[in-house]
C-alpha cells in the first residue's frame, strides 16, 4: 500500500531535503502543473469531477461543463492514473423540488437513479474497474442531505459495480451533519470495494485559520468556497489533531487487516498549491506529521 501527500511547494522542499518520505504526490488535473511535478517526483491525478445530475456523465467543477475527457483522458495517460475519480455530489439546484433536509423516501429513490445513470454512464465507457465513486460531505449546504446517506452511496457503488474512494474525513463530517456516528456511518459505506482512502485532519473556522483566511487582499476567487464559511464551522483538509490522531490509528489498522477492501493509496490531503492553500500550509506541520502519518500507513 503506497502513501500519498497532496503536492505542494513546502511537501516537495522537505522531500527534496530528505525530510519526509511519500511514494508520490497527489495532483490536480491542471497541466502545467503535472508537467512540472513530474519531472521530479511520482504523481497521481485527481480530477474535479462530480456525478448526481442524471443527465448520464460527469461535470468538472472548475469549468462548470461536462467534462473534456480528450483532454482528461491524457492526463491520465501520461501520469499513468489508475483510476478515474468521481464525486458523488448532487447540487440542490439541480433537483428545486427537494429540500436540502429532506428526508422524503421518494426523493432518495430519485437521487439513487439520477446518481446511478451518471455512474453508469463511465462504467460503460472505463469499465467497473477504471471508475472509483468518492464519498462527499456538506457543510456548505449544497448537497441533499439524503445524497450524504451510506445507504445511497453504497448501492450507488454496488449497483455500477465501480470502486469506492473511501475519504474519511468526508466521512467524518457527514456523519456529523447527519447527527451519526462517524464509525457507525462507515460501516455502512461499501467498504469491500474500496481501492483508495483519503484522510484529513478536522478543525472549526476559527483561532489561526480565521485569521488567515480574513487577511486583507484575499477575494472571493481567492477563497472558493471559503469565501462563505461560518465561524466555528468545521473545515477538513488541516493539519491532524488529537483527535484525528486517534481516529485514523483506528481506521489505518482496520485498512491493513484487510477490513476495508484493497486500497493501493492512503493519501494526506494537507497542503496544496493556489494562494489560499499556500496560506494554509505550514511546512513544519508537514514535516512533523508526514513521518508519522507514513509510519501507520506502512504499519510501523
Amino acid at each position: 500500500m503506497e502513501f500519498a501527500v497532496n503536492y505542494s511547494a513546502a511537501a516537495a522542499d522537505l522531500l527534496r531535503a530528505g525530510r519526509i518520505a511519500v511514494d508520490r504526490f497527489k495532483c490536480p488535473a491542471w497541466p502545467d502543473l503535472i508537467a512540472q511535478v513530474q519531472k521530479r517526483f511520482p504523481l497521481y491525478v485527481h480530477l474535479p469531477l462530480r456525478v448526481g445530475a442524471g443527465w448520464g456523465g460527469a461535470i468538472n467543477t472548475e469549468t462548470r461543463r461536462p467534462a473534456d475527457w480528450q483532454q482528461l483522458e491524457s492526463l491520465l495517460r501520461r501520469t499513468e492514473t489508475r483510476q478515474v475519480n468521481v464525486h458523488l455530489a448532487p447540487f440542490c439546484d439541480e433537483f428545486p423540488d427537494i429540500p436540502a433536509t429532506s428526508d422524503d423516501p421518494a426523493h432518495a429513490a430519485r437521487l439513487f437513479e439520477h446518481a446511478l445513470r451518471d455512474v453508469q454512464a463511465l462504467v460503460a465507457r472505463f469499465g467497473p474497474e477504471r471508475v472509483i465513486v468518492e464519498n462527499a460531505d456538506d457543510g456548505k449546504g449544497v448537497i441533499p442531505y439524503l445524497a450524504l446517506h451510506p445507504d445511497l452511496i453504497r448501492r450507488v457503488v454496488e449497483e455500477a459495480g465501480c470502486c469506492f474512494l473511501l475519504d474519511l474525513a468526508h466521512a467524518r463530517l457527514a456523519a456529523h451533519l447527519l447527527g451519526m456516528d462517524a464509525r457507525s456511518y462507515i460501516a455502512q459505506l461499501p467498504l469491500a470495494r474500496t481501492t483508495e482512502v483519503h484522510l484529513a485532519g478536522i478543525q472549526p473556522f476559527a483561532g489561526r485559520w480565521l485569521t488567515l483566511l480574513r487577511q486583507p487582499g484575499l477575494g472571493r476567487e481567492d477563497l472558493g468556497w471559503f469565501a462563505d464559511l461560518e465561524p466555528g464551522q468545521l473545515l477538513d483538509h488541516l493539519p491532524l489533531d488529537d483527535g484525528d490522531w486517534e481516529f485514523y490509528t483506528w481506521a489505518l489498522g482496520e485498512i491493513r487487516r484487510g477490513a476495508w477492501g484493497h486500497p493501493w493509496v492512503v493519501t494526506l490531503e494537507y497542503g496544496g498549491v493556489g494562494r489560499l492553500w499556500e496560506l494554509l500550509t505550514d511546512k513544519e506541520t508537514l514535516a512533523e506529521q508526514v513521518p508519522r502519518l507514513y509510519d501507520l500507513v506502512k504499519g510501523g
